[in-house]
């Protein structure tokens, strides 16, 4: 499989992705968007949205003036603490679906998913707090050119 060349292809990709987590296009939860790092989410910001965040890039290889690097991104998708538990466990298998685990077509596979490896935590709602959460922790590896 080719992978993504540069980190801000990967996170654009990603977030394409994401945004078709509707149930128009077979999925169960209705993902109203998907805000990268450097984007302002309102308190009140319809939900549920993700939030996309790279948090751990490793160089794994070297070849000339190539490098192959896996990127973890953090999704984390926030509900309102209405939402029940079947919601975050829904959005779970619609995000790893969404970049083409468990699909038929090698093709829907997201370009350099690392396919055996990935991670959920839920957060709930504590005194005070409005929102429930899950995240979804994937690596997607990718190259990147130094020149």
């Amino acid at each position: 499989m080719p992978y993504p060349i540069k980190a801000s292809d990967v996170s654009a990709a990603l977030r394409l992705r994401l945004e078709q987590i509707k149930p128009v296009n077979g999925y169960s939860t209705d993902l109203v968007r998907a805000y990268e790092p450097d984007e302002t989410v309102q308190d009140t910001a319809p939900k549920p949205y993700a939030l996309i965040r790279p948090s751990v890039d490793t160089r794994t290889g070297l070849a000339n003036r190539q490098a192959t690097r896996v990127r973890q991104f953090e999704i984390e998708v926030v509900f309102s603490k209405s939402s029940p538990l079947s919601a975050m466990d829904a959005v779970h298998v619609d995000v790893l679906r969404a970049l083409g685990i468990g699909q038929d077509l090698y093709e829907r596979i997201f370009p350099g998913l690392i396919e055996d490896e990935d991670e959920a935590t839920w957060r709930f709602a504590q005194k005070g707090e409005t929102t429930h959460s899950i995240t979804i922790t994937i690596g997607v590896t990718y190259v990147e050119t130094y020149n």
